[in-house]
């Protein structure tokens, strides 16, 4: 149904259901999604036999509702459900418009008859017929009749079976069958609220096939003539299942939430790595898809830094502690306990591959040296007052330079740990990196400009306004310093011109503040990740 194309959206916002022509995008007629008395609407289905029906439903809401073309009105008509209370995650209607199935936080599915009459008298009405539950096993001890988590995610077949998805994370193939009262009442343990049969006679539904994804499940969509079907899962993660066998395969992944940081191997393009809550992924460039995954449960990576060597992933997560892991397997390499005492957030390494430089949300800026066999605090440099945002390190190994939340950025000496130079500015520095032949820095932060900074003696050279509405978080620089790219708070890849200061090209894609990105090493692309866990690959401009 084509006049449905922009329902949710008003529903989500203000409550509203709004009909529009997309053709020319004209608002047609409008009403208020759900009764004031109680309850909210934020789900739609169109019907399939007719254009001018369509199914609203959530919070103690479920309607049918006919749209007037002639007069532009719409018109709801609730559904007759009786003192039956429950919020309703997803639903679907069957091929003839007969019946419509709602799943609920219950863990139930309301079964509605669906009476669409046209004449002298119209009348569009769902009346409840059952509330169906599963038929439990006798071979579980303490099985219950209604599906754990609630139904999130429902598809009525042609065949009339149901596939249905679960809160924690089943997909099951399920036929309604008829039971007697004498056999219901040994099968179920426990009847769901507000069901209660007056014949002799009760439908169930009885799983004939299932699976089990990571998540709760968010979407169910046929393919096809039906022979598969997709499933959308909440850790961000997509299925092609198989109707008959139910064999599962995950086809595409991404991380559940914010990514935090994204590195390529030295002088590698094929290769990316990203972290985020709980993990870090290696990813194909060409394919897009996961090579491997890494997991600890319950902790967030903040940054990561791949060795040049090649032999490791070094990471720092928020419990204050930094991990290796070998880039093939995952396999943890070691572990440095404690450090840093309010959890690392930025992490980098020589190119010898035997010392890392840390920095922590109290500021400390401290060097590791580092083998899978012994790792040896050699010096901790406290300058900062805020946390540390970023690291990089200078070619020779010599120097690195840091930015802080204090609104400083540090050049230091690696070898006799001690300050070079600092610059400071009234702003919460998110980014930095050596400039052409590492004579100047590039910062960045939430005054939306990136400056650049003479090493020698810290005067600023130039500042560029590279923003208008938000913080400059990221920032990354080609080999041959002519071009530079950032990323903020307001969505946009930018790319600039280092000697002119001009932007020469922007990329919109980003649904929420980009947080870090990469040029490739062979400048090819540019890769950005952000807060709505997206990434992204862009093609880098020649």
């Amino acid at each position: 149904m084509a006049h449905c194309l922009h329902l949710a959206k008003k529903i989500l916002w203000d409550l509203s259901v709004v009909v529009y022509d997309i053709n020319g995008l004209v608002p047609l007629c409008g009403n208020t999604a759900a009764p004031l008395a109680g309850g909210y609407a934020n789900i739609l289905r169109c019907a399939n036999t007719r254009n001018d029906i369509f199914f609203s439903a959530g919070n103690n809401s479920l309607r049918i509702w006919k749209i007037d073309f002639k007069s532009r009105r719409v018109t709801p008509t609730n559904a007759a459900i009786g003192r039956i209370k429950r919020e309703i995650k997803c639903f679907d209607v069957d091929l003839s418009d007969s019946f419509l199935y709602c799943g609920t936080a219950s863990g139930d599915i309301l079964k509605l008859q669906i009476v669409l009459v046209d004449g002298e008298h119209l009348a569009y009405d769902a009346k409840l017929l059952c509330c169906l539950t599963r038929v439990i096993s006798k071979d579980i001890v303490g099985d219950i009749p209604l599906y754990s988590g609630g139904v999130t995610a429902i598809a009525v077949l042609k065949t009339g079976e149901l596939l249905i998805g679960t809160g924690d994370g089943v997909v099951c193939r399920a036929t309604q069958v008829e039971l007697k009262a004498k056999d219901v009442s040994k099968l179920l343990s426990k009847k769901p609220v507000g069901t209660k049969s007056k014949s002799k006679v009760e439908t169930k539904l009885k799983e004939l096939e299932k699976t089990i994804v990571k998540g709760h499940v968010s979407s169910i969509a046929l393919r096809g003539d039906g022979h598969q079907f997709l499933v959308g899962s909440g850790k961000s993660e997509m299925y092609r299942v198989t109707l008959t066998g139910f064999q599962t395969e995950c086809i595409y992944t991404c991380h559940g939430s914010a990514v935090n940081d994204i590195v390529f191997p030295y002088k590698c393009s094929d290769l990316f790595a990203t972290c985020s809550k709980e993990t870090i992924r290696v990813w194909n460039v060409a394919s897009s898809q996961e090579l491997l995954r890494i997991s600890v449960p319950n902790m967030t990576c903040n940054s990561l830094f791949l060795m040049q060597d090649g032999r490791s992933i070094i990471s720092g997560w928020n419990d204050g502690k930094i991990r290796a892991h070998t880039p093939e397997t995952g396999h943890p390499l070691y572990i440095i306990e404690n450090a840093h005492q309010r959890g690392v957030t930025a992490i980098t390494a020589t190119s010898n591959c035997l010392r890392i430089v840390s920095g922590g949300g109290e500021g400390d800026v401290r060097v590791w040296d580092v083998t899978p066999s012994i790792q040896v605090l050699v010096r901790t440099m406290k300058e900062h007052k805020g946390g540390i945002t970023c690291i990089r390190m200078k070619s020779d190994d010599k120097e690195c330079v840091t930015s802080g939340a204090d609104g400083s950025c540090i050049i230091w000496d690696l070898e006799n740990f001690n300050r070079m130079q600092v610059v400071f500015a009234n702003t919460i520095f998110q980014g930095v990196c050596y400039g052409p032949g590492e004579h100047q820095i590039l910062s960045c932060g939430t005054d939306r400009k990136v400056t650049y900074y003479e090493v020698l003696d810290g005067t600023p050279v130039r500042s560029l306004e590279a923003s208008l509405s938000g913080s400059i978080n990221a920032l990354n620089i080609t080999d041959d310093c002519k071009i530079f790219v950032t990323g903020g708070a307001d969505k946009l890849i930018k790319v600039w011109k280092y000697i002119e200061g001009i932007v020469t090209h922007v990329g919109e894609g980003h649904s929420d503040e980009i947080t870090s990105l990469r040029i490739s090493p062979n400048k090819k692309y540019i890769i950005s990740v952000g807060k709505d866990g997206c990434i992204i690959r862009w093609k880098f401009p020649q």
